[in-house]
């Protein structure tokens, strides 16, 4: 008798047991399975805590900042951003309030009444009305009608400013360039209304000089540019760099005469952008400018072909 007890005691010490239901089991999976099955348990893996009961567990999840739990759903996600995304998708939100409501239309008076900054089609809010003018602007709610001109080219843009920018990129097939467009466009502004006669000294955009880097810019922690010291992973990177416009004059400016702005642009693209943005006031004047972008967008194509 004394032998059989004492192999009982064996075993069960070998076994797994659980101390809240005074049971052994034959292995820990058999212990697990039990945990994960049984009412009076309620797990939370994440944290390896063991609740007692449903509401527990819940509280658990909604109180700690370990968690980022939607108490309407019963779901839980993998961070806050995760969680944010959901509140926006699959319930009547608004992400800065931070408030629920109880039907879409509730949620779209709230929208127009407290964000000035709403677009109604995508039920988006904005932080700034130069990021709305921008979404606005953007081919979500502008056809792409301005085509590119260029000889076997099918690109299209909402702006003529992304017409300029293809173009200067060297990415038309047409085979335009950069110096391309600051040849055509030196030539259209004798009046130095948007180029900068103080940066031309000495320019000339008919005259390119290629710089390039090798192997040897690398410095043991990048591929370094000898002209600004900046750093790039690979050599590839580097290389567009000084392929770009990075290291050129600001040859092109803000027209002087509108409310004091001086900024200065290495290209006619990044001056377009500054334009059709209006951040300085410029585009109030936008119809002062309609001629002058009309000429220049009819040069663009005459470049392309």
């Amino acid at each position: 008798m004394e032998d059989n007890a004492l192999r009982s005691l064996h075993r069960c010490a070998s076994m797994a047991y659980c101390d809240r239901c005074d049971r052994y089991f034959n292995s820990g999976g058999a212990l697990g399975q039990h945990q994960q099955n049984s009412s009076a348990h309620h797990i939370c893996d994440d944290c390896d805590r063991d609740f007692t009961i449903a509401a527990g567990l819940i509280s658990h999840y909604v109180n700690s900042s370990a968690h980022h739990y939607c108490e309407s759903c019963e779901l839980d996600f993998d961070d806050e951003d995760d969680l944010e995304d959901h509140y926006e998708e699959d319930h009547c939100y608004c992400g800065p309030c931070g408030r629920f409501f109880s039907s879409e239309q509730a949620l779209d008076s709230h929208n127009r009444e407290k964000h000035r900054l709403y677009c109604k089609p995508c039920e988006r809010t904005f932080q700034s009305q130069n990021s709305l003018d921008n979404h606005l602007r953007s081919s979500i709610h502008q056809s792409r009608r301005i085509k590119c001109p260029g000889r076997h080219c099918s690109a299209s843009f909402v702006t003529e400013a992304g017409l300029v920018q293809h173009c200067e990129s060297g990415a038309c097939p047409s085979g335009v360039t950069r110096q391309a467009v600051n040849r055509a466009i030196l030539a259209i502004d004798r009046g130095n209304i948007i180029t900068n006669p103080s940066k031309l000294i000495g320019y000339s955009s008919s005259s390119v000089t290629k710089t390039w880097a090798t192997d040897r810019s690398w410095n043991g922690d990048g591929f370094e540019c000898f002209l600004c010291h900046k750093e790039f992973k690979k050599l590839s990177g580097l290389n567009m760099h000084l392929k770009g416009p990075a290291h050129e004059q600001d040859i092109y400016k803000c027209p002087p005469d509108w409310e004091g702005c001086r900024a200065e642009f290495k290209t006619l693209s990044g001056l377009m952008q500054h334009v059709e943005s209006g951040c300085c006031g410029v585009k109030r004047f936008k119809k002062r400018l309609r001629n002058a972008v009309d000429e220049m967008t009819s040069t663009m194509r005459m470049l392309t072909f």
